[in-house]
C-alpha cells in the first residue's frame, strides 16, 4: 500500500491509519474512485486523442510564462524549453486535436512522489494559477494537487477558465478564502479542494453555478461557518454523485427537509469526523444509490432505523466512533451486497447473530473495540469471501470450532475471553498473514502446522495459557517479520530471527 493518503486521484484526510485498522475500508475505494476519476473526462466528451501536429506558438508562449512565474526546485518542468519545441510533448501537457485545431487541453502538474516522504521537495511552488493560462482557452483539465500555492488565495480568474471539466487543487497549500468565482465554472465536473489551510469557507452560495458537478471533495476544510446551510447549498448540485466532507468541522445536519431532495444520484457520500450530534437523518435513507456510506466519528446517536435496509445497493458502511450502543443492529442483515462492514468502537453489547454468516458478499468485518459477548457465530467462519475480521477487545468466549476454506488474511481475537485451544484448523488458512490471538486464555500447545502459513508476517499469541514446546515449524515462516510468544508456559528453542517477543517463558532464541 502506499505510504500517503493518495493514490494517483484519490485521497483521505491524514494522519494516515494503519493498514488493516481500521480504514483498510477507505482503501478499498482506491481502485473505483481513479477509475471513476478519468471516465468523468470520457463521459462529458472529452477526446483523448493527443496530437503530434504541434501545438499553437501563442499557448506554447503562455506555458512558458507559467513556468517563468513558478519555482520548480526538482527540474520537473525541465522538457519546458522555448527552443522550437512542441509544446504537446511537454511533460503535464496533453494536447487534443477538435475541428483541425490542436489545442492544449490538459495540464497534470499534480506531484507524481506523493509516495515518498519527502514529496514536498518536489512541489512546485509560487504563482500555480499565472495569468497566462487564460490563453489556453481551450482547457478542460488542470492537476495542480500536492504543489504549494504558499499560502496564497485562489485568484478571481480561475472562473475565466470556462471549459475547465476538472480541477484539482488538493494539498496544494492555498491561503485565504475560495473565490466565489469558481460558481462560472458551468462545465465542471470533478472539483477537488480539499486539505488545503484554506482556513474557514464563508460561503458556498457559489455551488448553484455547478449543477454539472459529479465530483466534490472538501475534505478537512473548515466549514464550521456554513454549518447552517451547507446542505441545502450541496443540495443545489443534482448531478452529484461523489461528495466528500470528512473532518469539516460541521456541527449541524438537518433531520428533515423542507425542500425537494436532489442528491439522489449520490453513489459515494462521506462525512466522517463531523460533530453532528444528532440521531440518523430521515432523508439519508431516500440516497438509494449510495453504495459507499462513511459516518465515522461524526456524533451520530441512536438505533440505526430499519430505513438502511432501503440502501440496496450499499457495498461500505462505516458508522464506527459513534454512539450506537445497544445490542448488534439486526437491520445489517437486509445489506445483501454489503461487502465492508466497520462498527468498532460503537459500545456495542450482547451477541452477534448468527443470521450475519448469511451475508456472503462480506469482505471485511470490523467490530473491535465494543462489549459484544457470547460465542463468536459458526456461521461467520463460513464466509468463504472473508479476507479482515477484527473481533479484538470485545468479551467473546468458548470454542473456536472450525474453518471452510477460508480466504482470511486478517485475523484478530485479541482482548477477549475465549478459552479453546487453537484449532488446528488454523494452518490450513495458508493466506493469512496476520494473526493475533494475544490476550485471551488459549490453553494446550501452539499446532505444528501454523509453521505452513506461509504467507504469516505477524503472530501474536501473547498473554495465554499456551504450553509445551515450541514447534520447530515456526522457522520455516520465511515472510514473518513479527512474533510474540511472551507471557505463556512454554519451552524450547527457536531457530528464527524476526522481531521477537519472547518474555514470560522458558524457551531461547537461537540465530
Amino acid at each position: 500500500m502506499a505510504t500517503t493518503w493518495r493514490s494517483t486521484l484519490r485521497r483521505f484526510p491524514e494522519p494516515m491509519p494503519v493498514l488493516h485498522h481500521p480504514h483498510l475500508c477507505y482503501y478499498l475505494r482506491f481502485v473505483w474512485l481513479i477509475s471513476l476519476a478519468f471516465l468523468l473526462m470520457e463521459v462529458a466528451g472529452v477526446e483523448g486523442r493527443v496530437s503530434s501536429e504541434g501545438c499553437l506558438q501563442r499557448e506554447r508562449d503562455a506555458l512558458l510564462l507559467f513556468k517563468a512565474a513558478i519555482k520548480d526546485p526538482s527540474a520537473r518542468l525541465s522538457s519546458w524549453r522555448a527552443q522550437g519545441d512542441d509544446c504537446c510533448a511537454w511533460t503535464g501537457v496533453v494536447c487534443h486535436n477538435r475541428t483541425g485545431s490542436v489545442r492544449v487541453a490538459e495540464l497534470n502538474l499534480g506531484n507524481p512522489n506523493v509516495d515518498q516522504s519527502n514529496w514536498k521537495e518536489y512541489s512546485l511552488r509560487g504563482e500555480l494559477l499565472h495569468p497566462s493560462l487564460l490563453s489556453l482557452s481551450h482547457l478542460q483539465r488542470l492537476n495542480l494537487s500536492f504543489n504549494d500555492f504558499e499560502a496564497t488565495q485562489i485568484p478571481p480568474l480561475v472562473g475565466s477558465l470556462h471549459k475547465l471539466m476538472y480541477l484539482d487543487l488538493y494539498h496544494s497549500n492555498i491561503g485565504g478564502t475560495f473565490p466565489p468565482h469558481l460558481g462560472n465554472l458551468t462545465n465542471l465536473r470533478s472539483l477537488f479542494l480539499g486539505l488545503n489551510s484554506a482556513k474557514v469557507v464563508h460561503s458556498l452560495d457559489w455551488f448553484s453555478g455547478l449543477s454539472s458537478l459529479i465530483y466534490l471533495d472538501m475534505s478537512a476544510l473548515d466549514l464550521s461557518a456554513v454549518s447552517h446551510n451547507w446542505f441545502s447549498a450541496v443540495n443545489m448540485l443534482p448531478s452529484l454523485q461523489v461528495l466528500y466532507l470528512y473532518d469539516c468541522k460541521i456541527n449541524n445536519i438537518p433531520l428533515s427537509l423542507s425542500f425537494h431532495l436532489n442528491l439522489t444520484s449520490l453513489v459515494d457520500l462521506n462525512l466522517g469526523f463531523n460533530n453532528f450530534n444528532s440521531s440518523f437523518p430521515n432523508w439519508l435513507w431516500n440516497l438509494t444509490s449510495l453504495s459507499f456510506l462513511v459516518l465515522f466519528n461524526s456524533g451520530i446517536q441512536g438505533t440505526l432505523p430499519t430505513e438502511i435496509g432501503n440502501l440496496i445497493d450499499l457495498t461500505y458502511l462505516d458508522l464506527s466512533s459513534n454512539l450506537l450502543s445497544g445490542p448488534f443492529p439486526d437491520v445489517i442483515m437486509n445489506l445483501s451486497s454489503l461487502s465492508t462492514l466497520c462498527l468498532y468502537n460503537c459500545s456495542l453489547s450482547g451477541p452477534i447473530p448468527s443470521e450475519l454468516g448469511n451475508m456472503t458478499t462480506l469482505n471485511n468485518i470490523y467490530l473491535q473495540h465494543n462489549s459484544l459477548s457470547g460465542p463468536i457465530p459458526i456461521e461467520i467462519w463460513k464466509l468463504v469471501n472473508l479476507n479482515d475480521l477484527d473481533l479484538s477487545s470485545n468479551s467473546f468466549e468458548g470454542e473456536i470450532t472450525e474453518f471452510h476454506h477460508s480466504n482470511l488474511t486478517f485475523l484478530d481475537l485479541s482482548y477477549n475471553k475465549i478459552s479453546d485451544e487453537i484449532p488446528k484448523e488454523l494452518g490450513y488458512l495458508v493466506g493469512l498473514q496476520n494473526l493475533n490471538l494475544s490476550r485471551n486464555y488459549f490453553r494446550g500447545k501452539i499446532p505444528d502446522n501454523i509453521g505452513g502459513m506461509s504467507s504469516m508476517e505477524t503472530l501474536d499469541l501473547s498473554f495465554n495459557n499456551l504450553t509445551g514446546v515450541i514447534p520447530q515449524s515456526l522457522s520455516k515462516l520465511n515472510a514473518l517479520n513479527h512474533l510474540n510468544l511472551s507471557f505463556n508456559n512454554l519451552s524450547g528453542f527457536l531457530f528464527i530471527t524476526p522481531k521477537l517477543g519472547i518474555g514470560g517463558n522458558k524457551e531461547m532464541l537461537r540465530p
